[in-house]
């Protein structure tokens, strides 16, 4: 879902001020998109082409004092038509450059912008928001503005953000002077730009390069490791065997056998058509061998990592890494789309077409895609919506044109086995059996992390290798091949003990929960007295996880009050740094527990019930008190699910403000869960309103109207602000469907349920020579199936070897058959004349 059109970036420090010579006020804007190379208009510099060198660019926003000031040394190039120039800087500064995107003008439409800038009358800049209303000529879009202050004269240069790319995508133009929409702008993409300054290669500085070793077969793409929000929180720590990014060292050992079959696999011609899952246990280390291959296949990650011997992936080897945890099916396609710069995914099943497409036109690409934690996902219909229609789909249809797919799971989650999704279509790398694991790997592990290697303690008896060897060696037995039970018990001593432990004497539980107990208690006895509420309180976050202040809310709503400081001082101790992890992705950090084995374990009590109503009624007061439109975004996003836990979504619903700002695209899905007559009629209300997504809070309330007096659903939601048209009555008859599965372009021909996944599917036949499969509870597509060169004109189930296959009959005199869960088509029967 697009982020409100209202919210600006907390920082921007790339956005430059353009200065004439003796100019008290800015000429224009620009974006600073390397380390000494500025993006501008050209018309902003137009007069002085032939001496550059009395242009000066300012960094106004880059926090630094004095304010950094430097001369422009060149114009590297220019297009007076297309109105840009980009501009070389006598010195860098050090500001970090914009992180960029070229995707096309088209790709843009209706998505919300972002711009600041340095108009007359505003000496220390403005902002501007709206949405891109239409696709212009030559490369350009018009910005429709929507915010209280509009684009003017001084905007002209600096970057557009899209908050559906998080990336500057386009150069505000000019503005419309005159007229009914002054205000207005037109802005010119990168993707246009790029087209227009070949020698500038905008598309280098965006990613789209071949690696620094020449490598054709290895190409980045627009992601990379340093500009993912999860490389901080979660790929850097996984990969040096520590769980927060603030944690110095490396301890990572091992898995020579895992390491070796995955690189080999990347780098493997032909491209392989079933999806390699690495699976095990919990805390056997999972997403440390996933980590090591993201951050040593990155270039400069791979510079930090010691020369240890260890194998490590090829650089440029992992097109895009996705951390799924608490993430929607939805949401894992468009992070793969962003990193091709492909149109954002309506639905999750377009992802795969597009990416063969963009393939397809960019031969000797390699896309090896990696997804950590799939079992993790927001639900567990989102965990099989991507396995079906992300990882399959990708892994079968777009090998041929480069592409693989790389998935860490466990087997099970809330809903049974993951892994029989996949149906047949997997190589599997299980950490858990002999051929992948060496009692050696986890001996040494236990000793890196009981001597605390890389962020020692003064003090600590295991500094003596012959004193540690035994102890570690003997930690490494009782594990029983866990390296999570491992860590815990060897930080546990490298961090208290101030006389070496005897060795015969280290005994702890072989499984996780009960380590974890052990460990729990005893930071409880050396913490504050309210360590194992705050840890409690954490298990419930959803992800990306909880602010200080949401924090302080759950943690009062189970019982404990402590002031934000208290929480910082315990969140930078050295026993809590071990089990929480944090990200300041956002305005500002959020925490969670860094291990899905530690939520199961503080939320196994017979109390879990009480304390989940308790924590989502705390942070429905917290909302409302603070108003909605101001609300922590991890309300907006994330308060549905607990709702659902805590029984409460029917009140959640009946929450018109929530309502107007919600992630609708998230509480949609889980709003089929209210239990009462008015929850169902809002449920329905919302399903029946798709167009309300991306709309702001106004045309929420006008769109939910007419659907309401259409459909007879109660009260209209009411507005917080006049709307331009309400809803006032209805001759139409009811609708008495409960979802429109709409896709199809000519006559349905027939339909039928089938079993994909352990979810029940339904999928239609039409005249349009396709089979569609569609999940009835949602009402969403999840994957076309193309072959029939005629109408289709039935389609049913049948069972083949203990596989459910799908049979669909056509005009073309065949009859084919498909296996649903990936999409695929198997046999064609021929006979009919």
């Amino acid at each position: 879902m697009p982020e409100p059109t209202g919210t600006g970036l907390a920082q921007d420090p790339w956005t430059v001020a353009v200065y004439a010579p003796s100019s008290a006020n800015p000429i224009g804007s620009g974006v600073l998109v390397d380390a000494t190379r500025v993006l501008t208009c050209d018309h902003v510099i137009a007069k002085y082409h032939d001496e550059p060198g009395r242009l000066e660019v300012a960094f106004r926003k880059a926090n630094i004092f004095p304010v950094p000031r430097v001369r422009v040394a060149r114009v590297v190039a220019r297009d007076a038509e297309v109105d840009v120039a980009m501009l070389e800087l006598a010195e860098p500064v050090g500001v970090p450059p914009a992180p960029i995107l070229c995707p096309q003008p088209a790709h843009l439409l209706g998505h919300p912008w972002w711009a600041f800038g340095f108009p007359a009358g505003f000496p220390k800049g403005n902002d501007a928001h709206g949405q891109v209303g239409a696709v212009l000529a030559d490369g350009y879009v018009r910005l429709d503005t929507e915010s209280r202050y509009v684009v003017e004269r001084g905007f002209s240069g600096t970057g557009v953000w899209s908050h559906r790319y998080q990336r500057v995508v386009a150069l505000v133009g000019q503005a419309q002077a005159g007229g009914r929409h002054e205000g207005d702008a037109a802005a010119v993409t990168l993707h246009h730009a790029d087209l227009a300054l070949p020698e500038a290669k905008l598309s280098v500085l965006a990613g789209w390069r071949v690696d620094d070793a020449g490598e054709i077969a290895h190409a980045a793409w627009g992601w990379t490791l340093a500009g993912d929000v999860e490389a901080d929180r979660h790929w850097d720590p996984r990969a040096r065997g520590v769980t927060r990014r603030s944690e110095r060292g490396h301890r990572f050992q091992g898995r020579q056998a895992a390491l070796t079959r995955i690189v080999g696999w990347l780098d493997q011609p032909p491209r392989d058509r079933r999806v390699l899952v690495v699976t095990g246990s919990p805390g056997v280390g999972k997403s440390a061998v996933l980590g090591r291959v993201v951050t040593t296949a990155d270039a400069v990650f791979r510079q930090r990592m010691p020369a240890d011997g260890q194998v490590c992936a090829t650089v440029g080897s992992v097109a895009c890494a996705v951390h799924v945890k608490g993430k929607t099916a939805l949401e894992v396609a468009e992070e793969i789309a962003r990193a091709a710069a492909l149109r954002l995914p309506d639905q999750v099943e377009d992802l795969a077409g597009s990416l063969h497409q963009w393939l397809a036109a960019r031969p000797g690409r390699v896309c090896n895609l990696v997804l950590d934690a799939l079992d993790e996902a927001t639900t567990p219909a989102d965990a099989r919506a991507i396995i079906t229609a992300v990882a399959l789909p990708i892994a079968q249809r777009c090998a041929g044109v480069g592409a693989q797919v790389l998935v860490a799971t466990r087997r099970f989650d809330h809903d049974g086995n993951l892994l029989d999704a996949f149906g047949g279509g997997i190589d599997l790398v299980d950490l858990d059996t002999a051929e992948y694991f060496e009692p050696e790997d986890l001996t040494a592990y236990a000793l890196a992390t009981l001597q605390l290697r890389g962020d020692e303690r003064p003090g600590n008896p295991y500094t003596d290798l012959a004193v540690a060897q035994p102890v570690a060696a003997r930690i490494a037995s009782v594990a029983q091949g866990n390296f999570l039970v491992a860590g815990l018990v060897a930080r546990a001593h490298g961090l208290h003990d101030t006389v070496a432990v005897d060795p015969d004497r280290v005994a702890f539980p072989d499984d996780v929960p009960q380590a974890l107990r052990a460990y729990l208690q005893r930071l409880a006895s050396a913490g504050p007295e309210w360590t194992l509420a705050a840890f409690t309180a954490l298990a419930h976050a959803q992800a990306p996880g909880l602010s200080v202040r949401l924090w302080q809310v759950a943690l009062s709503a189970l019982g404990t009050s402590v002031s934000s400081g208290q929480i910082s001082s315990f969140v930078a101790s050295a026993a809590a740094n071990f089990l929480i992890e944090s990200s300041a992705g956002g305005p500002e950090p959020v925490y969670r527990l860094f291990h899905q084995a530690l939520n199961d374990t503080l939320l196994d009590t017979p109390g879990l019930a009480a304390q989940r109503r308790a924590v989502t009624e705390a942070f429905l007061a917290h909302g409302r008190r603070g108003g909605w439109g101001a609300a922590d975004g991890y309300l907006l996003r994330s308060l549905p699910v607990h709702a659902v836990q805590a029984g409460l979504i029917d009140t959640l619903l009946a929450d018109d403000a929530y309502l107007l700002h919600a992630d609708l695209a998230r509480l949609i899905p889980l709003a089929e869960e209210a239990a009462t007559a008015a929850g169902r009629a809002r449920a329905r209300l919302l399903r029946l309103t798709p167009h309300a997504i991306g709309a702001t809070p106004r045309e929420r309330v006008e769109r939910f109207s007419i659907t309401a007096v259409l459909d007879q659903l109660g009260a209209p939601v009411a507005a917080e602000q006049p709307a331009r048209y309400r809803g006032r009555w209805a001759a139409a008859g009811l609708r008495t469907e409960y979802a429109i599965l709409d896709g199809h372009t000519s006559v349905v021909t027939g339909v039928c349920t089938v079993s994909v996944g352990g979810r029940t599917l339904l999928a239609s036949a039409s005249d349009d020579q396709t089979v569609r499969l569609w999940d009835p509870a949602t009402g969403t597509h999840e994957r076309t199936l193309t072959g029939h060169t005629s109408a289709v004109t039935g389609v049913c189930p049948v069972s083949v070897g203990g596989r459910t296959l799908l049979a669909s009959a056509s005009y073309d005199q065949t009859v084919r058959l498909w296996d649903p869960t990936p999409g695929t088509h198997q046999h064609t029967l021929t006979g009919h004349t």
